[in-house]
């Protein structure tokens, strides 16, 4: 009986001394910091009042770098220490865990903030690669570099009209409602019960000021409603388009999208602009031309300071097959392109369309002239152009297509990282 008690025993000592080494092979194995929870190069070690002579001595003996001066903080009796490139942190963890004196030893974690992502939380935000591209639609980076500018924006930025002069703007749409400012209709001669049949107008305000994480459509460019939109509906002639400036000046608007132009040269509206106390941003247009010496469209090419031209990139940073382009073009921004359109408001209450066009690009950069003045209130309006046209992503294959080779940053605008 003692006998096969003996054997029992061997048995199971046999079977722990598996089982301990297989544990101890798995804790290993592991990589602890997968996933950023922790830095890979430090260790924490609790000491019961340890002398500088110790922590020192101790830093040499197990190959460790220690720093006084990082350690002068109180750290509740642990002490941080740098491994050499070649320590695997879980072995050395396991190695002081026996060390004299140490009382504990663990990884350097990194803790998450206990906040909310600044992505938007809205219906179709992963369809709007130009607010941010994470490479499913396109090229990654491909966008206008506003997240960022989401996570900086504050209550106290004054909130900006952006004075939308075309076909009105769908009031009834809950996506914007909440951001929109009364404006005129120069068609009927009212400033109440406007609509919009041709959905021109509705969709670039949609772009400029949809409200964020609202569980709704999509989102604006402002996380928290600092962009306003005033529509000022005309019937795309100069007569009218020339009242809807002066009506914007009157009201202290100081950015007004135009989406629209003539080849012809225009002097009404060109002496309405320049008598207008404000920002000017026009489009390009959409006929794959060169602007030059005997092909304009106006407003774009009118050669005045508070005049900025936009045409359309797509998915990849490229100009899109159907903007024009020239040296009167400061900048592109995204446009959409047949394999990914941009989305916005329909006509239709709570609606959505998808469309094309360098009259999307100039609404993005409105808005991004929006959040300029936003968070710089005394700027003028030659700064704002200035801070738009200097802080665009450059790019060597828009050499001869656009005047300063770039694309919208309003992160860099915003920030007058270049000024």
């Amino acid at each position: 009986m003692k006998k096969y008690k003996n054997i029992l025993k061997l048995f199971i000592l046999f079977y722990s001394i598996i089982f301990l080494f297989s544990a101890d092979s798995v804790a290993l194995a592991e990589n602890i910091c997968d996933n950023n929870t922790c830095k890979d190069n430090q260790i924490l070690v609790k000491f019961k009042k340890p002398s500088q002579k110790f922590l020192e001595n101790f830093s040499k003996t197990y190959n460790l770098s220690y720093s006084a001066e990082e350690n002068r903080d109180y750290k509740n009796g642990y002490v941080v220490f740098g491994l050499a490139e070649s320590d695997d942190l879980q072995s050395k963890i396991n190695e002081l865990k026996h060390a004299p004196k140490v009382k504990n030893v663990q990884p350097n974690y990194i803790f998450k903030p206990a906040k909310k992502n600044s992505s938007a939380q809205d219906k179709y935000f992963k369809r709007e690669w130009w607010l941010y591209n994470n490479g499913l639609v396109g090229t990654a980076g491909s966008d206008i570099y506003l997240l960022n500018i989401w996570q900086q924006e504050q209550k106290t930025w004054p909130g900006v009209v952006v004075g939308i002069i075309d076909s009105g703007i769908n009031q009834k749409h809950k996506d914007l409602k909440k951001n929109i400012i009364r404006g005129y209709d120069f068609v009927h001669n009212k400033s109440t019960g406007m609509k919009d049949k041709e959905g021109h107008g509705s969709f670039i305000a949609g772009l400029i000021a949809s409200e964020v994480s609202n569980k709704k459509g999509i989102a604006g460019l402002s996380r928290l409603n600092r962009l306003k939109v005033m529509p000022l509906k005309f019937d795309f002639s100069t007569d009218e388009a020339i009242s809807a400036i002066a009506y914007a000046q009157a009201k202290g608007v100081r950015i007004l999208n135009t989406s629209w132009g003539t080849n012809e040269y225009d002097e009404a509206l060109y002496e309405a602009i320049s008598a207008y106390n404000g920002l000017i941003v026009a489009a390009a247009g959409n006929e794959a031309q060169e602007h030059n010496d005997s092909n304009h469209f106006y407003p774009c090419d009118f050669d005045l300071d508070n005049v900025i031209c936009v045409g359309a990139s797509d998915e990849n940073d490229r100009i899109t097959d159907y903007s024009d382009y020239g040296e009167s073009v400061d900048l592109l921004a995204p446009g959409g392109s047949e394999g990914a359109p941009m989305i916005s408001l329909d006509t239709r209450t709570n609606r959505y369309v998808e469309s094309i066009g360098s009259s999307y690009s100039t609404a993005l950069v409105s808005g991004a002239a929006g959040l300029v003045l936003s968070a710089n209130p005394a700027i003028s309006n030659l700064e704002i152009k200035n801070l738009l046209i200097a802080n665009v992503r450059t790019k060597d294959e828009l050499a001869g297509k656009v005047s300063t080779r770039g694309i919208l940053n309003v992160r860099g605008a915003v920030n007058r990282e270049i000024q």
